[in-house]
């Protein structure tokens, strides 16, 4: 309890008497979560802005337009704006990959259901989200579009290739392959919703194994192809090359709106390689400017995906062999 800001202290002690206050590993924002566990009631979360806002955050809009979607995140519970806090429902501790990585199961030729579990749900986040957002104040709100995607490959020269790895020497003459790249990636006829951080660790496994999402704040228009990349090519889990076929034709079988199916292929390769790309520069910045280690184990693991997948795609070999000769692909932090 002491660790909270005094008007937190002051909130929980009145709103939550007696109950015990556990501090949890956060995301790369800025906010802070508390789990709160009260004495004779069942526990929440409670995030932390910092300081009081005026307006509804992205947390509440967005978690709007999902409940709207018929899509599982956390009920808000309190909003208290004065002092900067939401109180939500507590999902539980069990992320998909811990069940994942906790399993016992035999290796198997085909994906485990959870991974299945996640994929149909983003195919509804596709779908059934889409509509939602379309039908919201966030109508004409930010998308993955080519001026982000490009942001994001110059955020991965700045503090993967720059600060990481400490090459900065090499920005210059990736820095076109890279745009190209993004440009290919923000190509889509049909933008849908995006949760955008649609990974293992946001994906929580409630106690009837149906899936929930958390850290939704950064949901947008996107290529209909982007959260797909980001499960099958998550960078906390070791999934099989073998899975990602089948998990590519589950998606297109649970979309209500049926693209036609090769050129959703080419595009997933172009996204997942722009995807992995922009999850390094992130892993640069939290290990080189936020002190955090907590990522540093995905690295090579995010490499080696990009090492086969850049030299798999005819758009995009001869990005993967700059990068093998400027020797990013074999960094090992």
């Amino acid at each position: 309890m002491s660790e909270l800001r005094p008007e937190l202290r002051r909130f929980v002690e009145k709103r939550f008497p007696g109950a015990a206050v556990e501090r949890l590993a956060g995301d790369a924002s800025y906010r802070i979560f508390y789990r709160i566990s009260p004495r004779s009631a069942a526990s929440v979360v409670l995030m932390d802005y910092g300081s009081p806002f005026e307006v509804e955050t992205d947390d509440v809009r967005l978690g709007r337009v999902f409940r709207r979607a018929g899509l599982r995140v956390a009920e808000l519970i309190e909003l208290s704006p004065e002092i900067g806090i939401l109180v939500l429902e507590d999902l539980g501790s069990s992320s998909l990959e811990s069940v994942l990585r906790d399993s016992r199961r035999p290796a198997s030729s085909s994906p485990p259901p959870e991974l299945r579990r996640a994929v149909d749900l983003a195919a509804q986040v596709a779908d059934r989200g889409t509509a939602a957002l379309a039908d919201s104040d966030r109508a004409a709100g930010p998308a993955l579009d080519r001026e982000r995607f490009r942001f994001e490959m110059d955020f991965f020269l700045e503090h993967f290739v720059g600060g990481l790895v400490g090459k900065p020497n090499l920005a210059q003459g990736l820095r076109d392959p890279l745009y190209g790249l993004a440009d290919r990636a923000a190509e889509c006829p049909r933008p849908v919703l995006c949760h955008r951080d649609f990974h293992s660790r946001n994906l929580m496994v409630l106690g009837n194994g149906s899936l929930a999402m958390v850290d939704i704040q950064d949901a947008r228009w996107g290529p209909d192809t982007y959260d797909l990349a980001s499960i099958v090519c998550d960078a906390y889990l070791e999934i099989d090359d073998a899975w990602v076929d089948t998990l590519v034709d589950r998606y297109l079988g649970a979309l209500e709106s049926r693209p036609e199916p090769a050129a959703f292929r080419c595009r997933f390769g172009l996204v997942a390689g722009q995807r992995m790309i922009k999850a390094l520069g992130s892993f640069g910045w939290l290990t080189t400017v936020k002190r955090t280690d907590r990522y540093l184990e995905a690295i090579p693991r995010t490499l080696g995906r990009i090492d086969r997948l850049l030299g798999s795609v005819d758009e995009t070999r001869a990005l993967r062999r700059l990068l093998a000769e400027s020797d990013l692909l074999r960094i090992r932090p």
